[in-house]
């Protein structure tokens, strides 16, 4: 089992202890906003945390207060992963469990469709079941965890509100069996219950709860913001083009077509040329080996590495400076005779 001296970073809301010495503590505050949601998004926002971050090992600090469940559920949702959290002096691992709840068995798909649904703890599962609302019972601490039962209505109801245990713990391991029992492509998470939910329950009643799916799924867009705008980056001004490198870019522009000829290349019938570099060649180049390609470049496999544009082509044949290819291209009308170059 780990220990809160092996991990790298620890996430720490208002309450909760601080970490421990020797690694990096970040601060979780509530920011500004109307609801619960909108004020823990905003202090995610504000506490520099970055996506890269999350490659190494993160800890959650939980505190026993419902809001330290949004923050959970936020964190996971920005850092695209369950995280590690410690809470009543113990760490849980939630990073290595079985990525779904697929092993869990359920008492088969309900009869009818199930829009809201509640999941509680023992003894009591929190408020009534009233207005036609299922109830199950989810147990944490208890090896069997949760019935065939409890499994259907969690994993097939449209919307299920999780009524939380009283301390961190069991309710951090009661979110994370939830989401993962409601699992499809990724966990989905639950709404977390205010204690105050009026009956019966609509399906888009904002009063029915915290939505910790839509919390999560906002993270997540946020993670992306900041991979997208590239965080950090500045744009500078650009530099002008100096006066040598126009004229460079003016002789790249040359068709190389007629510097071949004006170095003393012909072609065959094929479109090949011969090399105006005779001499690297045994038989002079008889057989033509420099082709050239749509972007003005040209390329013999015997003299040059790589596709060479007008002004390397010079450079190569004449044995002269960039500039003096330059001049030769743009400046000259001079033909080199082949043969003064074997």
């Amino acid at each position: 089992m780990n220990k809160l001296t092996d991990y790298v970073l620890a996430i720490r809301p208002l309450g909760a202890p601080a970490g421990p010495e020797g690694i990096k503590t970040v601060d979780l505050v509530l920011g500004e906003g109307d609801d619960v949601g909108t004020r823990v998004l905003a202090g995610l926002r504000s506490s520099g945390l970055a996506a890269a971050d999350f490659r190494s090992r993160v800890i959650f600090l939980a505190v026993d207060e419902p809001i330290s469940l949004v923050q959970y559920a936020a964190l996971c949702g920005f850092a695209g992963r369950r995280i590690d959290a410690y809470a009543d002096g113990t760490v849980l691992e939630f990073s290595r469990l079985a990525p779904d709840g697929a092993a869990f068995a359920d008492a088969g798909r309900p009869d009818g469709f199930l829009m809201w649904a509640q999941a509680g703890s023992s003894p009591a599962g929190g408020p009534p079941a009233e207005g036609g609302i299922p109830t199950v019972q989810v147990n944490p601490g208890s090896p069997d965890l949760v019935s065939p039962e409890a499994v259907t209505v969690i994993r097939y109801a449209a919307r299920l509100r999780m009524v939380p245990p009283p301390t961190a713990r069991e309710a951090l391991a009661m979110f994370v069996l939830i989401a993962a029992l409601r699992r499809r492509n990724d966990d989905r998470f639950p709404f977390l219950s205010t204690g105050n939910e009026p009956v019966p329950a609509t399906k888009d009643d904002p009063a029915q709860g915290v939505d910790l799916e839509k919390i999560r799924r906002e993270a997540l867009r946020y993670r992306q913001e900041l991979r997208g705008g590239h965080s950090g980056a500045e744009i500078v001004p650009a530099v002008p083009v100096s006066a040598r490198n126009r004229r460079i870019a003016e002789a790249n522009a040359v068709d190389i077509r007629s510097v071949l000829r004006r170095l003393g290349s012909s072609s065959d019938d094929s479109g090949l040329w011969h090399c105006p570099r005779p001499r690297n060649h045994s038989n002079g180049d008889h057989n033509p080996s420099m082709k050239v390609y749509g972007d003005n470049r040209t390329r013999c496999h015997r003299c040059d590495a790589e596709k060479v544009g007008p002004t390397r082509l010079v450079v190569s044949v004449l044995g002269v400076t960039p500039d003096e290819a330059v001049r030769f291209i743009l400046d000259s009308d001079r033909v080199v005779d082949m043969r003064r170059v074997r």
